[in-house]
C-alpha cells in the first residue's frame, strides 16, 4: 500500500431479485485493526454472486477501489474484473434524467434521496458522510477505546453503509413508480 491509499474496511450490499422482492442485506465491517482487504474481497464476491447487474452511486470511485483491491489481491483479479463489469452507475442516469427543485443542482445521494424517497435521509445520523466513516473506522479500531464506545461506532457505521446501498433500492423503486405512472398516462402514439 502506498501513503494515502483507501483501506477497504466496509461494504453493504441489498440484494433484490425481483423489483417488487424485500431486499436481502449482507454486510461486512472489519472490527479490528489486522488487514481486511482479504476478508473483505471474499464476503464481496459471495455476496455479490456470479450474475445480475450490481446497481452503484459513482462508479468511478466504487471501480477504483475495486482495481485497488484487485491489485492486492491478484488471486482475485478475475472475480473482482467480473464484478467490474456488472457496475451500473446510478448517478448519471438521475442526473440525465430527474430533477427537483430540492436538489439545489445537486446529485449527489446525500440530496437525491431525501428528496426522492421522503423520510430517508442521513440528517442526524451519527456518520453521514465517508469521510466521517473513515474517521470513525479508524477510532473503533484503535486500542484504548472501551467496549461501549466501540458497539456505538460500530452501529453507526453499519448502519451508515446500510443506508446507502438501501438508498439504491428505494430510490429504483421511486423511479419505478414514476415510469409506471408515465406510461399509465400516456396516450396511444404518445412518444418520450
Amino acid at each position: 500500500m502506498r501513503p494515502y491509499s483507501h483501506i477497504p474496511f466496509q461494504w453493504s450490499v441489498h440484494r433484490q431479485l425481483e423489483p417488487d422482492a424485500a431486499p436481502e442485506h449482507f454486510e461486512f465491517l472489519a472490527d479490528d485493526d489486522r488487514d481486511p482487504r482479504r476478508e473483505f474481497a471474499i464476503s464481496l464476491c459471495e455476496a455479490l454472486g456470479k450474475r445480475g447487474p450490481i446497481i452503484i452511486y459513482n462508479a468511478t470511485f466504487e471501480s477504483q477501489r475495486l482495481q485497488d483491491l484487485a491489485g492486492w489481491l491478484p488471486e482475485y483479479a478475475g472475480a473482482i474484473a467480473r464484478i467490474q463489469e456488472r457496475l451500473w452507475d446510478l448517478w448519471p442516469f438521475v442526473k440525465r434524467h430527474v430533477y427537483h427543485p430540492q436538489f439545489q443542482g445537486s446529485f449527489s445521494l446525500k440530496t437525491v434521496l431525501p428528496t426522492l424517497v421522503p423520510g430517508l435521509s442521513y440528517e442526524g445520523m451519527e456518520v453521514a458522510h465517508g469521510d466521517e466513516a473513515g474517521l470513525a473506522w479508524d477510532r473503533m479500531i484503535r486500542s484504548g477505546v472501551d467496549a461501549s464506545e466501540r458497539q456505538r461506532l460500530k452501529s453507526a457505521l453499519l448502519v451508515y453503509c446500510g443506508q446507502d446501498t438501501l438508498a439504491m433500492v428505494k430510490i429504483l423503486d421511486r423511479l419505478r413508480t414514476f415510469t409506471l405512472r408515465t406510461e399509465a398516462s400516456a396516450t396511444p402514439g404518445t412518444r418520450f
